[in-house]
């Protein structure tokens, strides 16, 4: 069974992770015609540092297994390991508003909302009225992650010391040609260290090959619906970004 499934059973088994047999083959999506967008959220891909909640027993947040290092999907709270293969399907650029850690922030607690322009983060932040808060430029970009047998839908947001590997895989796949979502990527954690000589886990890129027809039309598919603007962005974060000279990690 996956991880984080709970299985209850009787005198048989009500939850099995196969599909039924006597469900194969049939399309449809009855009980859930009323769900729209706003409804829905697409999880983020991130990393685990040291002072992640996923490794605090004691966070609601905490997942078990986790070591720094790691990605995991911050909804459903998958670990993916220290790498995962991405199609990249769409990127966007963002301004989100901060309150930093100094000022009472941090992880959620500090995310005051995500903005199309940095002047609307600053009107924003203006209204607010509250101290400590940053507009911060982040890249947004929308991939389908490979887990197990599986495609997901997901966002991996870069912002700060992140900012420098957003650019470099935007090149990549500027000079690989085509639709984004033609080629795999492989995401992986690397050590970096900051200018106070502390190790904290960043991304990096690697370009893959081609993907599979069945994997260009699904990506394509999620191209347009995030072209509708019939998508919205998991809000909840582990950590707010940091700069290599700032990080805690």
């Amino acid at each position: 069974m996956a991880k984080n499934a709970v299985a209850v059973k009787d005198d048989f088994e009500l939850v099995v992770d196969q599909i039924p047999d006597y469900l194969k083959g049939m399309a449809g999506n009855r009980g859930a015609e009323e769900v729209g967008a706003g409804d829905m959220i697409i999880p983020r891909v991130e990393l685990v540092q040291a002072l992640s909640p996923a490794r605090n027993k004691k966070d609601a947040a905490y997942i078990e297994g986790a070591e720094e290092g790691m990605l995991f999907n911050n909804v459903t709270r998958q670990l993916y390991g220290e790498s995962v293969i991405v199609v990249p399907v769409y990127y966007s650029k963002q301004y989100l508003v901060w309150k930093d850690r100094k000022s009472g922030g941090g992880g959620s607690n500090g995310f005051r909302g995500a903005f199309a322009s940095k002047d609307l983060a600053e009107a924003a932040i203006s209204k607010l009225g509250e101290e400590g808060l940053e507009a911060i430029d982040t890249a947004q970009h929308f991939v389908l992650v490979r887990a197990g047998d599986e495609w997901q839908e997901a966002v991996v947001s870069m912002a700060k010391s992140k900012a420098k590997v957003s650019k470099r895989w935007n090149s990549l796949i500027r000079l690989a040609g085509g639709d984004s979502f033609s080629r795999a990527y492989k995401l992986h954690s690397v050590t970096e260290t900051n200018a106070r000589n502390e190790s904290y886990y960043n991304f990096n890129v690697t370009s893959l090959g081609f993907v599979k027809e069945e994997i260009y039309k699904r990506a394509e598919g999620l191209y347009e619906t995030i072209r509708s603007g019939a998508v919205r962005v998991s809000s909840d974060y582990d950590d707010a970004p940091t700069t290599p000279a700032d990080s805690e990690y």
